[in-house]
């Protein structure tokens, strides 16, 4: 529960910022939704020296470095202490306009805390992530006590109210005690859809965010969310997740040629990825392509892309997912045996219970699951 609390509330907002600042930043926030760290982190360096007075500048490098960091799977010491650095940086930079500008202070006080919460629950440091969460919350409603038109402000309390009401019965009062705010569904999506069909920068992490909504069961609205992850996927052709999510999207809609469609593995679309996230990429899209013509019965086209996965690391959750898949396969050509052998070294949970059923019920009869949305990354 603490991990799913800490992110509640804190999404990229956009820039409390003069117009032509805004402008420049929607560029730079474009580069880093499509992986092009290098440009962005230049383009907000840029800024900084135009706008040495401003926060904006060092938050939004600092924001790109952190991009970055996810993008490796988190797991550069260096690039997490330059996002740390840049991170503490922007908080100072924003405190400093307390007296003079104090709407747009409080918004990036609350931006840098709430940056700072998200990689703090990345890392498992809840203890740390908590009180900064809490904090960021506290922070953007004032920003929006002293200026309601900062619209965007209200990408992270709708994410919070919309997240919390999903949250058990029994820890929605913690999170209204800690956030000082109530969990309710219907207004946070309201403030969500608000943001995303406004012009500010935060219009295209709002429609992500709400590409995550819909495309989770809690909502399941599969049309809705493909909608989106098309017009993600076209803006932001290097980053690949949208991709690959629109084709799991696609699966739980059972339109698998579709989802193979998107998946593309033998496509060239791979080569202009980011290095760090090409090779897991490629994976999770073999990954799909056999996963749906798996649970089209299609037995030789998953053996193929089956086969294809052993050349390529496996990325972080698809193991145990293969090995169900395998033992599936088996299972379709009457390899009992051999179907049972690959069950049974399935252990990460949902694979796992998916396996125990299947020995109970030989497939391809019984549920026909797709495996959860993953980067790997």
């Amino acid at each position: 529960m603490l991990p799913r609390l800490i992110l509640l509330a804190l999404a990229l907002p956009a820039a409390a910022a003069p117009p032509e600042v805004e402008r420049e930043l929607a560029g730079v926030v474009d580069l880093f939704y499509d992986m092009q760290f290098d440009r962005a982190r230049a383009g907000a360096e840029a800024l900084m020296k135009r706008r040495p007075d401003h926060p904006s500048g060092i938050f939004y490098r600092s924001v790109s470095t952190y991009q970055r960091w996810i993008a490796e799977g988190m797991r550069s010491t260096g690039t997490y202490r330059m996002f740390e650095s840049d991170n503490a940086a922007a908080e100072e930079s924003a405190r400093a306009l307390l007296a003079s500008r104090p709407a747009e202070a409080h918004y990036y006080i609350g931006a840098a805390l709430g940056f700072r919460a998200r990689a703090n629950a990345a890392r498992r440091k809840f203890i740390r992530a908590l009180p900064a969460g809490a904090a960021a919350i506290k922070h953007l409603k004032k920003a929006l006590a002293l200026d309601p038109t900062l619209s965007d402000a209200r990408l992270g309390m709708g994410m919070y109210h919309y997240f919390a009401a999903r949250m058990p019965a029994g820890a929605r009062p913690f999170a209204h005690l800690l956030m000082g705010e109530s969990p309710d569904r219907e207004l946070g999506l309201a403030e969500l859809w608000s943001v995303a069909e406004s012009t500010g920068i935060a219009r295209m992490e709002a429609r992500s965010v709400l590409a995550v909504i819909l495309s989770k069961d809690d909502e399941a609205d599969w049309a809705g969310a493909d909608k989106l992850l098309a017009e993600l996927a076209a803006r932001y052709p290097r980053n690949p997740i949208y991709r690959l999510r629109r084709a799991y999207v696609a699966e739980r809609r059972g339109d698998f040629d579709a989802a193979v469609a998107f998946a593309d593995p033998t496509g060239r679309w791979f080569e202009s990825l980011h290095p760090t996230v090409r090779a897991p990429a490629r994976a999770w899209a073999l990954y799909r392509a056999a996963e749906s013509r798996l649970l089209q019965g299609r037995a030789a086209e998953t053996a193929g892309w089956l086969s294809a996965l052993e050349s390529l690391p496996h990325p972080r959750g698809m193991k145990d997912w293969i090995l169900l898949r395998r033992a599936n396969l088996l299972d379709f050509q009457g390899k009992v045996r051999e179907a049972d052998a690959l069950y049974l070294r399935v252990k990460d949970k949902a694979p796992a219970a998916l396996a125990a059923g299947f020995r109970k019920e030989r497939y391809p009869a019984g549920p026909k699951t797709s495996a959860p949305f993953f980067t790997g990354y």
